[in-house]
This record gives C-alpha cells, structure tokens and sequence, in this order.
C-alpha cells in the first residue's frame, strides 16, 4: 500500500508533460483561430463605429438645421403662455367678483332674517302676551 501512492504521483507526472506537449501542439492552429476571431471582431467594430459616426453626424445636422424650426415653436409657445396668463387674471378677477356678490347675498339674507325675527318676537310680544305677565305679578 505504501507503493500506490508513489505509482500515482509517477503516472500524473508522466502524464502532464504529454498534455502539454499536446497543447503545444494545437498552438499554431489556436494562434490562427485567435487571428481570425480577432479580424471578425475588427470587422464588427468598425462596422459599428462607422454606423455610430453616421447617427452622430445626422444628430449633428438635425440639431443645425432644427434651430429655427425651436426658435419658432418657442416663440408660439411664448405667445400662448401670455394668452394663458392673461386668460388666468380675467378669470381670477371673474371668482372674486362673483366671490363677493355671493357673500353680500348671504349678509343680505341673514339680516333680513334676523330683522323678521326681531319684528315677530314684537309683535308676538304684543298681541297677547300682556295679561299673563300680569297674572304672575298678582
């Protein structure tokens, strides 16, 4: 039993060296693989870089040749803010007015209210309730 480990440590060292001689040998044609891919891979870049350089040059141009169509669409923007901020102040002022009368209505209504109340607790008074205040003086 003291034997078998030492036989396994001489067949894995007889064994690596074989596989790196197999390797060495796969080399030239990996080297050759490597090149290729890389090659592709150039390709598929500078494909990329040159649909990349043609959106930025359209972006370029559009951003150039769309300044006066902003320029406008900022100065209808501009003309239509102060529409609107007009239109805002003249409704503001509508509410207020409108505001206003409602709470003179409701004062109206509540001191008619009061002064009706104030006349029939007088005349109430009157009619009739003299003979019983009497009664209880007695």
């Amino acid at each position: 039993m003291s034997n078998r480990p030492l036989i396994l440590a001489l067949l894995a060292t007889l064994w690596l060296p074989q596989t790196g001689i197999a390797q060495s040998a796969d080399t030239p044609a990996d080297e050759s693989a490597i090149e290729q891919q890389t090659e592709q891979d150039i390709g598929t870049l500078q494909a990329e870089l040159a649909r990349i350089e043609a959106e930025r040059q359209r972006l370029a141009d559009q951003l150039a040749g769309g300044g006066n169509d902003n320029a406008a669409q900022i100065e209808q923007l501009s003309t239509q803010n102060i529409v609107l901020r007009d239109r805002l102040a003249v409704m503001e002022e509508l509410v207020d007015t409108q505001r206003s009368e409602e709470q003179r209505k409701w004062f109206t209504v509540g001191g008619a209210t009061v002064a009706l109340s104030l006349l029939a607790g007088w005349l109430l008074g009157r009619l009739g309730g003299g003979r019983k205040r009497n009664m209880w003086l007695n």
